[in-house]
């Protein structure tokens, strides 16, 4: 197994900082065929995505039913977010492809 480059290393950890960075990281040419950075991208894309749209339906349930119960799923969530944020960051910049489950391996998929 060949080392990561620092640079890369760098751009794979800056993909997970938010779902628009990721997303520009996809767009730029240099990294379209540089698979290290592409994963991470589509993982961070594909992360974020899904807590948005988690996050949008529990805003819009939380103003029909149970706002407590929906205010603790949404503390929980955003906690959960957190950890996953900096656990990921580490490993992307210490150059290890770490898979979360669905998501990794959509993330491999994704051209």
């Amino acid at each position: 197994m060949t080392p990561i480059p620092p640079a890369d290393r760098a751009v794979a950890a800056l993909a997970y900082l938010t779902f628009v960075a990721g997303a520009v990281i996809l767009l730029l040419p240099e990294f379209r065929n540089n698979r290290f950075v592409r994963f991470h991208a589509w993982q961070s894309v594909l992360l974020w995505g899904v807590f948005f749209v988690l996050t949008i339906a529990a805003l819009f349930l939380s103003n029909v039913a149970a706002a407590m119960a929906f205010l603790l799923f949404g503390i929980l969530a955003s906690l959960a977010m957190l950890f996953l944020w900096i656990v990921l960051t580490l490993k992307a910049w210490q150059g290890e492809r770490f898979e979360l489950p669905l998501f990794g391996m959509l993330a491999e998929r994704m051209p």
